[in-house]
């Protein structure tokens, strides 16, 4: 697994989820643009975590509260795990 963290957007549309672009950040962040193709909204955020800890990060909880995402999904290794979030109105 490279030593930098790399991540991408996660996009709806219709039902069908897609990626935005991906982006590489240091070895302990990476700072993820938030945007889809035209006519997909933002949903979520993938990463992953060069340190093998599938955990969200305070950083990552922060950012999904914030920007209201609905999901946050690591990558570490091989493995992947998604975390959903619901935000009151």
């Amino acid at each position: 697994m490279p030593d930098h963290e790399r991540g991408h957007s996660l996009c709806e549309r219709g039902g069908v989820i897609s990626k935005g672009p991906t982006v590489v950040g240091t070895a302990h962040s990476v700072s993820i643009p938030l945007r889809c193709p035209k006519g997909s909204k933002v949903v979520g955020v993938s990463h992953t975590h060069p340190s093998g800890d599938l955990h969200l990060s305070e950083q990552d909880k922060k950012t999904a509260r914030t920007k209201k995402l609905k999901v946050v999904c690591v990558k570490a290794r091989e493995r992947v795990r998604c975390y959903r979030f619901r935000h009151k109105s």
